[in-house]
């Protein structure tokens, strides 16, 4: 009779433990942002800051001054200029875009275009402004509709927020998009 109640013992052990390593969550899943999601058009809000997608633009090629000097460039997918709002800004911080398209594939924003003015990658935000930005990314066409926005704060973003905003409607691409401030 011991011996039925000690194998009854381990055989429980041996399923809670399946159990408990079924459940658990795999370590990616573990060490990522938490995500906070908007409506479109809405304000999704973060610990660092609060975004808001305000529309974006796409072109086959952008223009933009650098020092003066006039540049275009042309991509083989399209340029989406996505530009958003910031609020509740926390503390001086940078942020970083990534969109996120239909596939559920991630595209950094785009370094061809670094030196535009206004653009993401040498702004800092600070805290009681409400400040506008935009990142550019070079997107599949097929990537854009029913893609979103993930504004982050730069690096290691274990335990941060990660706002997802879904893209308003956008109109169809044009042959040029002009960046200026």
């Amino acid at each position: 009779m011991i011996r039925a109640a000690d194998m009854a013992t381990v055989l429980a052990g041996a399923a809670l433990l399946g159990a408990m390593m079924a459940s658990a969550p795999d370590y990616n899943s573990v060490f990522q942002p938490f995500p906070a999601h908007a409506a479109p058009g809405e304000a999704a809000d973060g610990r660092l800051f609060d975004a808001r997608f305000l529309g974006g633009r796409l072109a086959r090629q952008v223009a933009f001054e650098r020092y003066g000097t006039p540049i275009i460039r042309d991509s083989a997918a399209l340029f989406l200029i996505a530009d958003f709002e910031v609020s509740h800004v926390t503390a001086s911080t940078r942020i970083a875009a990534t969109w996120r398209g239909a596939s559920g594939r991630d595209y950094a924003a785009t370094g061809r275009v670094e030196g535009a003015p206004g653009g993401l990658e040498a702004r800092w935000f600070q805290p009681g402004l409400t400040d506008r930005a935009f990142a550019v990314f070079e997107l599949p066409a097929d990537e854009v509709p029913g893609g979103r926005l993930v504004l982050t704060a730069p690096g290691v973003t274990i335990l941060d927020s990660a706002l997802h905003l879904p893209a308003p409607p956008l109109p169809g691409p044009q042959p040029l998009a002009r960046i200026a401030p």
